[in-house]
C-alpha cells in the first residue's frame, strides 16, 4: 500500500506492479494533481562517470531511465509525456552567477557532463527572441548543456495512472489516511475516517505531508513544504524549444507555444495560494528574458508545495522501528526527476533485493548515530 499518489508514489505503483505486485495507492486528494501536477518538468543531465555523492547517484540512475519510461508509457497508455531532450541553457548576468557557473563548468566536468560555451552572438542566433536581453547585458555568459531534458508533468501523470489501471493498481482519492495503526514493530493498517486499509507493505509516499502522518508515531522526518509559484504563457508558436535557467528561475517550452515561467522558495507552511507580488515578479523577470511573453496571453498561475528535508536529501528506505513500513518523501524541487531511479529503489529495497545504489544516505534515522 502507498499512501500518496503523487509521481513518486505512482512511479514506485507503476514499477511494483510490473512485478506482479498487488498494488494499492490512496491520496487525501485527487491522484496525481498535488506538487507532481505543478512542476516544471525539468530533468538536468546526470553523471555519465563514476558520481560519488549520493544525490549524484540518484540523479544519475534516474536520468536515462526517463528515456525508457516515456517510450513505454507512450506504447501502453497512447500518452504522449513530451519528453524532449531539449538541451538546456544557464545564463550568468552578474559576477555573482559567473563565479556559479564557473563552479558549475567543474562540477560538469568532473562527472562527465556535456557542455558548450555559447558567444551572446551564438546565444541570439539559437535563440532570437532573447536578443534585446543579450544587447542589454554586458559580460553576458551562457553555457548550453546538450543532455538536459524536459516533459510535460501533467502528461506524465496522466500516462502513470493509465499504465497503472492498467497494470490492475487501485487509486482511491480523497481518503486522507489519518492513522497508522501500529503493534511491536508492525504497521497493522492504514485508517482514512471510518475505512481501513490492510497490506503486507506500507510505503509513505505523501511528499511535503508525510510529516503530518509520522509525527503521531514518534518519527521526526524534518520534511517540510516550502512553496513555488508558477505563471504558464501561450504563445501562437514557439520561440525556443530549450529549457532556459537564470539563477534558480526558468522558462520551460511546450511543443504547443505554452512557457512555464517559475519559480521562487517560501516558507509559508500548508498554504498553496499565490501572491500577487511573487506574480508580478515572475512576469517581470520573464518578460526582461523573452520579449516575446509580452504579446502572449497568461492562462494560469498555480503555487505548488515542494517536499523540502533539512540537509536537501530524500528519504527513501525502511520506516524504522516498523519493519514492513517503508517510506520515500522529500525530493524537494527533484521529486519528478528523481522519481523513475526512486521508483526501481524501492521496489528492489522492499522486495528484498540489492538496490542499484546505497539507500543507506537516504536513511530515516541519518540526522542521529547509527544505533540510536
Amino acid at each position: 500500500m502507498l499512501c500518496g499518489g503523487g509521481v513518486i508514489g505512482l512511479s514506485i505503483a507503476y514499477q511494483c506492479a510490473q512485478k506482479g505486485w498487488n498494488v494499492l495507492v490512496v491520496d487525501a486528494k485527487a491522484i496525481g494533481r498535488a506538487a507532481s501536477w505543478a512542476g516544471a518538468g525539468i530533468l538536468p543531465a546526470g553523471a555519465t562517470l563514476t558520481a560519488l555523492d549520493p544525490l549524484e547517484q540518484l540523479r544519475a540512475l534516474s536520468h536515462p531511465l526517463h528515456r525508457d519510461w516515456a517510450k513505454q508509457l507512450l506504447l501502453e497508455t497512447g500518452i504522449d509525456n513530451e519528453y524532449r531532450q531539449c538541451g538546456g541553457v544557464y545564463l550568468a548576468r552578474t559576477a555573482a552567477e559567473r563565479a556559479t557557473l564557473a563552479a558549475n563548468r567543474m562540477w560538469w566536468d568532473e562527472h562527465g557532463i556535456r557542455y558548450e560555451c555559447w558567444s551572446p552572438e551564438q546565444l541570439v542566433r539559437r535563440i532570437p527572441s532573447m536578443e534585446s536581453m543579450a544587447k542589454s547585458t554586458p559580460n553576458l555568459q551562457s553555457w548550453f548543456c546538450p543532455d538536459d531534458c524536459r516533459l510535460r508533468n501533467p502528461r506524465h501523470v496522466q500516462a502513470l495512472i493509465q499504465a497503472c489501471k492498467t497494470r490492475g493498481v487501485t487509486l482511491i482519492e480523497h481518503a486522507r489516511i489519518d492513522r497508522l495503526e501500529t503493534s511491536k514493530n508492525r504497521i497493522l493498517s492504514a485508517k482514512s475516517g471510518s475505512q481501513e486499509f490492510r497490506a503486507d507493505r506500507y510505503c509513505i509516499t505523501s511528499g511535503a505531508w508525510a510529516s503530518q502522518l509520522l509525527g503521531p508515531l514518534g518519527i521526526e522526518t524534518g520534511i517540510m513544504p516550502v512553496r513555488g509559484q508558477m505563471v504558464l504563457y501561450k504563445l501562437d508558436q514557439p520561440v525556443f524549444t530549450t529549457v532556459i535557467n537564470d539563477g534558480h528561475r526558468y522558462l520551460v517550452p511546450r511543443d504547443d507555444g505554452h512557457v512555464l515561467a517559475g519559480s521562487c522558495e517560501e516558507e509559508v507552511g500548508f498554504d498553496a495560494t499565490t501572491t500577487d507580488r511573487m506574480l508580478a515578479d515572475l512576469q517581470s523577470w520573464a518578460m526582461g528574458l523573452c520579449p516575446a511573453l509580452t504579446e502572449a496571453n497568461i492562462k494560469r498561475t498555480w503555487a505548488g508545495l515542494r517536499p523540502g528535508s533539512f540537509d536537501t536529501y530524500p528519504y527513501l528506505g525502511t520506516l524504522h522501528p516498523f519493519e514492513n513500513g517503508f517510506i520515500a518523501s522529500g525530493h524537494f524541487r527533484h521529486g519528478l526527476h528523481w522519481s523513475t531511479g526512486t521508483g526501481l529503489l524501492m521496489y528492489q529495497w522492499m522486495n528484498g533485493d540489492k538496490t542499484e545504489i546505497d539507500l543507506m544516505p537516504f536513511r530515516v534515522q541519518r540526522g542521529r548515530s547509527v544505533g540510536e
